[in-house]
């Protein structure tokens, strides 16, 4: 007997429609008794809102329900069946297929596999054994294995893998013989050895809700019950030609279908932001007339969602994007990705990522440790670069809240730590460590946050249950990092859907739009490529394979998506389709095909549609409208420094640099004290560098018994020495190697420096003061009778030769640039440094003529020496006239505006700046009248 089909009436949503029917077909009196029913459908999120459905018909009629038992077709097969053996999960499904692989002769498997891992490479066999079970998966469900693909696919004309799937399929053998070893059983295998013996039966009427796309075996199967299911289609009875026997698409009558779509159904733009808008206009153009739950907005390319939730968020649209997020995406997840890398890899920044997250860090308040480890930790990685814990340089006090946190969180993660353990060992030890940190918070699921984390909780417990439960036999022994990982693994991809929001637009793939019942469809990424989707270039299953095969390819997929959009075509009050000219990247995109399922001149007007230039919207609708008024402008305001509390009466000679640069980010940075802190350097700094530098020539200009000397080799000597002991205490024993490269590059620019200091001293020049803070008064600047201001500063080195002074400042930039090229710009002065160093030599009591320049350690050795100003005593007052101009602007508390163009020094503030918007919107500019 074969299966009934019913069709159901397509002017309306495939939900509602199967309703009026089951209500026709099972009510009876006052009871819709389904009990006795299986209801299927294609996903679990059309199950709900079945149910939501028939419990909304029974209450409107009055009828008492009693519901069928809904599931998806992916969980229909184990209702048809008794399983002889429990089946294996796919975490021992996976160890298995890599068990197989790497217990097959190693020469064979280097015929096919190119890279074969090593053995203690648990990871990447791991990889081979993921990749193994999708295929053998995919290949089952339409009830073929290996053996059977080297065979048809030898039939097919150009195809050379033959031998390769020979290979395969013994180590699919193996697989099955391991697992019937353990007791276990493989699902897909389970149903092949149902269909097999005839072992489907059911007592339940079994009923096929849109479910257009089944496999092979899963159809062998309800043809073992044929009598019991009814395949409800949802399409008039005039297609029945496109379906077959089982409901399901016929490909080949898809391909010339017509799809009769109206040109106001069809929306061309350009880009991603331009789809976005497009969907507010549309939303805009119904004047409130439809309801939150009866918009849906479909989003077949994902990349789209984060400018489409933006794009609501900016009109104050709530919006829920049906993933919601990935386990990946939540604070578990990088909490354990953290840990797993201090374990494996035990690097500085692995530790401070870990002592970084947000979570460990409330744990380590309830610990009742001191705040301000993350600014310290920050600190402490920019002046010492270690590449990992071990070694704490420093003083011990300065590094005491640090050595805390290290001691609490090892305390904390001690059961991870130790030699390899088999993968059951590990489970109950992670837990306790997510138990340490989550244990006692308590959390609120209506805060978003909260609510991720929990069901990301509820995830990685599930797949430490899988871990526990591996069988001993096939369970590899790992380090608690490899452990991780694998967990990690599991749950990556997973999703977590957004919590409920009755008020905000639904944005769903396109999968789940047919069964979706919202009467406003606005689909967007109508392009090739997303609908339909391609794969023509699977590694293992290229598309010409895939229909030697009869599995599904492109034809299935393109008839799959023209069946789709003619049904939703059919059932949705309204519906508008969005194209988009190019990605994000600026790559074009090309039409849907389905755009072109009519007749040759609609095609070519739609084509030439396209491709043609397009003209702006006269008038877009009111809600799109008030946004698109502001869409420019920035959402953060640069904000006006507020009045000082107290004047600033002490400036240093090194940041007159920065106010002549921008008077705004002087204020950032040296009167909020901001400064860019982070521990993703891999090497010294270019400041990092000039300061390790200085500190060597600091030792040589404070030591009595060298600075004198004229004997290279004798400086050179000492330098190295003072090199290799600041090394030691500054970055301990172990450096990363970049910084081993960068010590080697200030060795040799110290030894160039010796040789022209040896010369320097021959001609009777002696360091006289080294890093001098000033003498006992300090230096001021005169700005106005009743207003002045003092200088700070340290000279690096100041020089005395027969009654001559020479001031020098050292530069170990790469370049070799003279007084006047980093103090002048365009006839302005840019830099002030060496003139208002004049002002702090005259309170050491210095005598005599006074020469200033620069001491250059640059990239270029062989242009190490002193380069000095020419300046004359008209130019240095032109200085002096700026400085008092600088000096007091700073004392009278002027810095603003922000500078514009941006400087190119400061760059670490180009963020608060707003340096990449189009209008940085400054305070005070947002209640001024466009011009």
């Amino acid at each position: 007997m074969p299966i009934a089909r019913m069709f159901l009436d397509w002017s309306q949503p495939a939900l509602p429609a199967a309703v009026d029917v089951l209500i026709g077909r099972y009510a009876a009196r006052d009871n819709l008794d389904l009990e006795d029913v299986i209801l299927v459908v294609p996903g679990s999120r059309a199950g709900r809102r079945m149910t939501e459905l028939l419990v909304e018909r029974a209450e409107r009629q009055s009828l008492v329900l009693l519901p069928p038992r809904i599931c998806t077709v992916g969980r229909l097969p184990e209702l048809l069946y008794e399983s002889k053996r429990p089946f294996a999960s796919d975490l021992v499904q996976q160890l298995v297929w890599a068990h197989a692989l790497r217990t097959t002769d190693r020469a064979e498997c280097r015929r096919y596999i190119a890279e074969l891992p090593g053995d203690d490479d648990f990871g990447h066999w791991m990889d081979l054994g993921g990749l193994l079970k999708r295929q053998h998966g995919e290949l089952a469900a339409d009830g073929l294995d290996f053996a059977q693909v080297a065979t048809r696919g030898s039939q097919l004309a150009g195809f050379h893998e033959s031998d390769r799937w020979a290979f395969l399929s013994g180590v699919q053998k193996l697989y099955l013989h391991q697992l019937d070893e353990l007791g276990l059983w493989d699902l897909q295998t389970a149903r092949l050895f149902a269909i097999e013996h005839h072992e489907c039966r059911t007592d339940m009427d079994i009923v096929l809700l849109a479910t257009t796309d089944m496999n092979l075996a899963l159809r062998r199967m309800l043809d073992q019950v044929a009598d019991r299911v009814t395949a409800y289609v949802h399409a008039p009875a005039s297609h029945a030609d496109r379906f077959d026997g089982h409901g399901c698409l016929i490909p080949e009558a898809w391909q010339e279908a017509r799809i009769d779509l109206d040109t106001d159904q069809i929306r061309i733009v350009d880009g991603p932001a331009e789809q976005a808008d497009a969907v507010l206009e549309c939303l805009a153009s119904f004047d409130g007339r439809h309801r939150a739950d009866e918009v849906v907005i479909g989003v077949p390319d994902e990349q789209l969602v984060p400018q489409l939730l933006r794009r609501f968020a900016q009109a104050d649209l709530p919006a829920r994007w049906m993933v919601g997020r990935t386990v990946q995406e939540t604070a578990p997840y990088r909490l354990l990705q953290a840990l797993a890398n201090q374990i494996d890899r035990g690097r500085f920044t692995d530790f401070a990522s870990l002592a970084r997250h947000p979570d460990v860090e409330r744990w380590f308040l309830s610990q009742g440790l001191r705040g301000g480890w993350l600014t310290r930790l920050d600190d402490y990685y920019s002046d010492h670069l270690p590449p990992r814990l071990g070694e704490w340089l420093g003083g011990a006090e300065s590094t005491a809240v640090l050595r805390e946190t290290e001691s609490a969180l090892l305390a904390v993660t001690s059961d991870l730590r130790g030699d390899c353990r088999p993968l059951t060992e590990w489970a109950s030890p992670i837990a306790r460590v997510l138990l340490a940190f989550y244990g006692d918070r308590v959390f609120d699921t209506r805060e978003a946050n909260d609510y991720f984390t929990l069901r990301a909780l509820e995830e990685i417990r599930g797949a430490l249950d899988e871990q526990r439960a591996v069988p001993g036999a096939i369970a590899p022994p790992l380090t608690a990092g490899a452990a991780i990982e694998l967990l990690l693994e599991q749950v990556r991809g997973t999703p977590i859907p957004s919590p409920p929001d009755e008020q905000a637009i639904e944005l769903l793939g396109w999968l789940e739009l047919p069964l979706d019942t919202a009467p406003v469809l606005i689909v967007t990424s109508f392009n090739e490529g997303r609908v339909p989707t391609s794969a023509n270039s699977d590694l293992f299953l290229p598309n010409a394979l895939r229909q030697q095969l009869e599995l599904i390819d492109n034809d299935r997929r393109y008839a799959r998506d023209a069946y789709a959009l003619s049904a939703l075509r059919a059932s949705r009050a309204r519906l508008v389709l969005i194209a988009g000219r190019r990605t994000a990247d600026d790559d074009p995109l090309e039409p849907s095909r389905l755009l072109f399922c009519a007749d040759p001149e609609t095609v070519a007007a739609r084509a030439k549609a396209f491709f043609a230039v397009q003209e702006p919207a006269e008038e877009p609708g009111s809600l799109a409208a008030v946004w698109k008024e502001h869409k420019d402008r920035s959402a953060f305001v640069v904000r006006k420094p507020p009045p000082l509390a107290k004047p600033i009466t002490s400036i240093s000679v090194t940041s007159f640099r920065s106010y002549l640069a921008c008077p705004y980010r002087f204020y950032l940075q040296h009167v909020l004290g901001l400064r860019l802190m982070d521990d993703r350097a891999e090497e010294l700094s270019a400041p990092a560098f000039g300061t390790l530098v200085h500190a060597i020539l600091r030792r040589f200009g404070e030591d009595d018994s060298i600075k004198r000397s004229t004997d290279a080799d004798e400086i050179r000597r000492f330098l190295r020495h003072a090199l290799n002991q600041h090394v030691a205490e500054w970055h301990g024993t172990e450096h990363l190697p970049a910084v081993d490269v960068q010590i080697v590059q200030a060795q040799a620019r110290l030894d160039a420096f010796a040789q022209w200091q040896a010369g320097w001293s021959a001609q009777g020049w002696e360091i006289v003061h080294t890093e001098t803070p000033g003498g006992k008064e300090p230096a001021t600047l005169r700005l106005d009778r009743n207003l002045s201001v003092t200088l700070r500063g340290r000279i690096d080195r100041i020089d005395h030769n027969a009654g001559r002074w020479a001031v020098f400042d050292y530069k170990t930039s790469d370049k070799a640039e003279t007084p006047q090229q980093t103090h002048f710009k365009s006839g302005q002065w840019i830099d002030l440094q060496l003139p208002l160093y004049r002002h702090l030599v005259t309170s050491l009591e210095i005598e005599g003529p006074v020469s200033l320049g620069y001491i250059v350690v640059p990239k270029d050795v062989a242009k190490t020496g002193e380069l000095m100003a020419d300046w004359d005593e008209s130019t240095l007052a032109g200085a002096d006239e700026a400085a008092v101009e600088v000096a007091t602007a700073i004392a009278r508390g002027v810095f603003w505006p922000p500078a514009d163009p941006p400087p190119r020094i400061m760059s670490e503030f180009g963020a608060i700046c707003q340096e990449s918007a189009f209008q940085p919107l400054l305070e005070g500019a947002e209640e001024e009248e466009p011009a």
